[in-house]
């Protein structure tokens, strides 16, 4: 954990204050004369606490930084080096930019390692005036890309240390098309032979919730490949899912091939069927004017409000509190006809009602969602 020493000059005093900057650090670049952003933890998955235990904390943490307070960058810390700031466990997480409660940019950080030989920092930016964010040397936009500490610093992946780490390590995430990524790390325990690689199988289509069957192979990987994208699904708030999960394939000494028992089982809802707009603003007769139950509800701290629409047409969809005031407003613009969705970020709000309200035309209609903290 790096700390900054602040002089702070006063006309007779001279002091100095110790900063802790923890072991993430997002800077803000392009912020103009005023910003407000909230930079967010949200776990992706299991995490594990100091001792290297499963654990059900450090599910979220935030830091505001705006130009009242003259912040420039938010500071989180690792339990493993714990400081002054929130903290985040051994675990996936997504980082989001909050910005008026909407979710502006995200990426995934990965510190799922028993290797902590050191404390090392990570640092990002988050370009304000673009909504995006970028490497420390602002190089690339890393938006929905899969960040690992093992790639950023000197420390190693090593999964043994983890408590039933197979049962609890696949999860997946959204890449910038919306097709999910899945990750996972080496097989923790001994084999009676060598690793030759990973299998991930995906089952048949079932209602969300509901226990997967019909499970096929899907793709076989190497024995260092622990990322995979299935390009033939996308992700959306359809009712309908698919389940994955992967096993790692060995060599015995006889030259037999063995297969492990699989990881965890991982849901991904589909994307509901597109219907085709029609051009010059006609009817389309296969869908109706509906604002959708938003999912999942009740919810924290994220939630998909969707919709539907037989025209092409300016769309105001807006959130209240239950005494009518306006919390903010997703989406103000013109949208083709058909199904379309927005996430609604709440972290920076109370657990209660909230009520969201879409007008398209002559057409309102509004949903009531359940915040849960």
């Amino acid at each position: 954990m790096k700390k900054l020493l602040l002089v702070i000059l006063l006309p007779f005093i001279i002091f100095a204050q110790e900063k802790y900057t923890g072991e993430l650090e997002v800077k803000l670049i392009n912020y103009g004369s005023s910003w407000n952003v909230t930079i967010t933890f949200t776990a992706v998955g299991a995490r594990w606490d100091d001792d290297y235990e499963l654990t059900e904390d450090y599910e979220s943490a935030s830091v505001n930084i705006n130009n009242i307070i003259y912040e420039f960058s938010a500071y989180f810390d690792h339990i493993l080096d714990p400081g002054n700031n929130p903290e985040f466990a051994v675990g996936l997480y997504k980082i989001s930019a909050i910005e008026n409660v909407v979710t502006q940019a995200q990426f995934y950080m990965d510190w799922r390692t028993s290797n902590w030989s050191a404390s090392l920092d990570v640092n990002f930016k988050y370009d304000v005036g673009n909504n995006r964010f970028r490497n420390w040397d602002n190089t690339e936009t890393i938006d929905y890309t899969y960040q690992t500490l093992w790639d950023l610093t000197s420390n190693y992946l090593v999964t043994s240390g983890l408590e039933d780490y197979w049962d609890n390590c696949l999860a997946s995430m959204p890449d910038a098309d919306s097709h999910p990524i899945f990750v996972w790390g080496p097989f923790p325990d001994n084999l009676q032979g060598t690793i030759t690689g990973y299998k991930i199988y995906r089952s048949a289509t079932h209602i969300p919730g509901q226990q997967p069957s019909n499970f096929t192979l899907l793709e076989t990987l190497d024995a260092d490949e622990y990322y995979y994208v299935d390009n033939t699904v996308t992700i959306g708030n359809d009712y309908n899912a698919k389940s994955y999960y992967v096993t790692c394939i060995y060599e015995e000494a006889s030259e037999t091939i063995g297969e492990t028992d699989p990881t965890n089982i991982v849901e991904v809802r589909l994307q509901a069927p597109q219907k085709i707009s029609l051009p010059n603003n006609k009817l389309n007769q296969n869908i109706k004017y509906q604002l959708k139950q938003n999912y999942p509800n009740p919810f924290n701290p994220s939630t998909v409000i969707s919709w539907q629409s037989p025209v092409d047409n300016f769309v105001t969809l807006k959130v209240f509190d239950v005494l009518g005031r306006e919390i903010t407003t997703l989406i103000n613009g013109y949208k083709e006809a058909g199904t379309h969705s927005v996430e609604f970020n709440a972290s920076n709000l109370p657990g209660g009602v909230y009520l969201y309200r879409i007008q398209i035309g002559t057409y309102t209609e509004t949903g009531k969602l359940i915040l849960q903290k």
